[in-house]
Formats: structure tokens, sequence, C-alpha cells
């Protein structure tokens, strides 16, 4: 008798864990213009997962929604929750938070991660008369092209991820001429001047230079937009997008899928350029990051996440 009611206490202890347990991982620092990867694991089927990124004041900074995440190292039910680091985020020391909603109620996860900073480079761009208009006139077509961009780019798919391998560049041989974060100065002819922020990396060649996937994607943009020119958007996971500007010609069509190494293009002048490139960008849920450092590793690195699992 004495021994069916230890085994039953057991039993319940042992569910009760089950409902209320679940470990977070996470990065430790990351740079400005990285990506800050959260992990849940040890989670229930129908758990919902969200991650916010804030400041030493409390400010939230960023939040997003978490995906299934499946690897056969981590068996049963995970959520990920990707923060892309605006390279324009103040330095220092945030908290990162994950809530996990489910049937028996909510948890709660925080960790201290440290964005460190990075030196980006300054340039000035004198434009013509007609870059100059192209750039600062008021069109309702540039203004309806700019909402269908960001329509996109807000969207999420919440299908579940897996690792992935690191990207390939998406041009075999080029010159950076422009670098990811780098703070513009746009000179208009009249005198005035508009500043921004490069929002990714610049690969110059030829025109007719052949332009590739870098990862496997879903193709949710190719159209001839005023200032961008002939432009692709790709889709790869839950809120993670690439971008391709200036294009001189279009392979694909919206809705298309392509692996690593398909063609997309060629490269060209078309939009508000000064010389044939491809501009190239990585947004992970909004936010443009270094697309350059992903040629080294996953966007999502198994062997990142397991070193950040082993090291708690």
């Amino acid at each position: 008798m004495k021994r069916t009611v230890i085994s039953l206490f057991l039993i319940l202890f042992l569910s009760l864990t089950s409902l209320w347990s679940a470990d977070f991982y996470c990065s430790g620092q990351v740079l400005l213009g990285d990506v800050l990867t959260g992990l849940l694991t040890s989670c229930n089927p129908g758990d919902e997962a969200s991650f916010s990124l804030s400041d030493s004041s409390g400010k939230v900074r960023a939040l997003v929604d978490g995906v299934s995440f499946q690897d056969e190292d981590l068996p049963g039910e995970n959520n990920i929750g990707l923060i892309g680091i605006d390279s324009g985020l103040p330095v220092g020391t945030y908290t990162l938070r994950a809530e996990l909603k489910r049937d028996s109620g909510l948890l709660e996860f925080e960790r201290p991660v440290l964005i460190r900073g990075r030196t980006f480079k300054t340039e000035d761009i004198k434009l013509n008369k007609a870059m100059s208009n192209l750039r600062s006139s008021a069109d309702p077509e540039k203004l309806a092209q700019s909402r269908r961009l960001w329509s996109i780019l807000l969207s999420v798919d919440k299908g579940p991820v897996a690792p992935c391998d690191s990207m390939i560049s998406p041009v075999e041989s080029y010159t950076i001429t422009s670098w990811f974060g780098d703070r513009r100065k746009f000179l208009y002819t009249d005198g005035g001047t508009a500043g921004s922020v490069h929002s990714g990396v610049d690969l110059a060649n030829d025109t007719g230079t052949p332009i590739t996937a870098p990862m496997a994607g879903k193709v949710v943009l190719a159209q001839k937009r005023i200032l961008t020119g002939n432009s692709i958007v790709l889709e790869h996971f839950p809120g993670v997008y690439s971008i391709y500007y200036h294009m001189d010609t279009m392979e694909v069509k919206e809705n298309e899928q392509v692996v690593a190494g398909d063609s997309l293009g060629t490269m060209g002048s078309t939009g508000l350029v000064t010389g044939p490139h491809l501009h190239w960008e990585l947004r992970v849920n909004t936010i443009p990051v270094d697309p350059m450092k992903y040629l080294d590793k996953g966007l999502i690195d198994k062997d990142q996440i397991m070193t950040i699992i082993n090291g708690y």
C-alpha cells in the first residue's frame, strides 16, 4: 500500500513538472547588425511562445513570436525566436524575456544580453538632377510600392523551422562598394541633403553578372520599382527575408520556390544607382542585419545553439 501511494505521488509530481517546466537559452552577447537567438526547450504541444528585448530603462526594443523548432538532437516541442539587432541601437546590457503560454498557465524567463558596438563607415553620395528628383519627389506609385514591400516584410508564416547551412554569396565575383550599416548623406543638386543608414551591402560587377539564391526560399516579390529598379524578395523562414535590388533581368516569378544556387537574374543599374551593382539585404522580423555575417555560419546555426545549451 505504501509503495502504491509513493508511486502515485511520483507520477503526480512528474506530471506537474512537465506542465510547468521548460528551459530558456540565448546568446550572451551579440554585435549590432547580428541576429539574437532565443530558444525554449521542453515545451508542450500547443504552447505559444514570444520573445522581447528590453533596454536598461525597461523599454521594449523588439518583440517577436516564437516558431516551432525541430531538430533530432532536441526531441520534443521547442520554440525559437530570432531578433534582428538594429544597427542604431545604443550598446549596453539588455534583457531578453521569453513567455510561454500554455493551458496550465504562463511561464516567464529572462536573461541578460550584452549588445556590443561596431564601427560603421560614412559616405556622401552626390546625386545629379534626375536622381535628386527621383529620390525626393512625392510619387503615389512610389508610396504604393513601399507599402506593398512592408506588408510582405511584416507577414510571418508560423511554419516550423530547422537548422540551416550557411548562405552562399548571391554573386560569385564582386567588389563591395558600400557596406552594411554605412551612414550615408545624399547631396541634392538644390543644396539639400538627406541622411540614411545603408540596410544592406552593395556587390558591384558588370551588367549581366549572374545573381543566384543564397539559400532555399519562396519568391514573394518580383517587381520593377521606381527607386530600386528590378527587385526580388525571397522568404526563407518565418519573418526572414532576403532582398535583391537594381537587377538588369529577373528570371523568377512570384510564388516560385528556389534552392541555393538557383538563378534569380542578372546584375544591373536599374532604379536609383550610380553604377551596376546588386544591393543585397537580409531582414529578420523587419530589421536589417548584416548578410555577410551569415556566409560563414547558418542563420539558424545548430552548432551555435548546442554550444549555448551546453554552456548553461
